[in-house]
């Protein structure tokens, strides 16, 4: 997964072997990078580990984040980006499901907090 970091969101390699591909910095880029390159008004992304799965990359003897763990990154043309950390329980797909309303929500908060909305 940290080749779709670098390739479609342009995230540093280096940033992502010095902080590990689920961090607040990697979230932060990932949403940085999706708003660039998109366009958009506003971005978010989500980087996490699930649990047990062939794609995650993430080798369970030496990763240090434990299972649930997700981080969300917000980025919008006028505010400042922001990045929250959060931590789920259940299956891979209810982490999966869980991170996904998590970060509609954050989104939608963002977006109903901004003084010109």
């Amino acid at each position: 997964m940290a080749d779709a970091k670098t390739e479609m969101l342009g995230v540093s390699g280096d940033l992502i072997k010095k902080e590990g591909a689920v961090s607040r910095a990697v979230a932060l880029a990932m949403a940085e990078g999706a708003l660039k390159k998109s366009g958009a008004s506003w971005a978010f992304s989500i980087t996490g580990l699930a649990g047990p799965g062939k794609a995650d990359g993430f080798d369970r003897d030496t990763s240090e984040v434990p299972i649930g763990t997700v981080w969300i990154g917000i980025a919008g043309k006028e505010i400042q980006s922001e990045a929250k950390m959060f931590r789920f329980s259940g299956s891979r797909n209810e982490v999966r499901k869980a991170a996904a309303i998590a970060a509609l929500k954050e989104v939608l908060e963002s977006i109903l907090t901004e003084d010109d909305f």
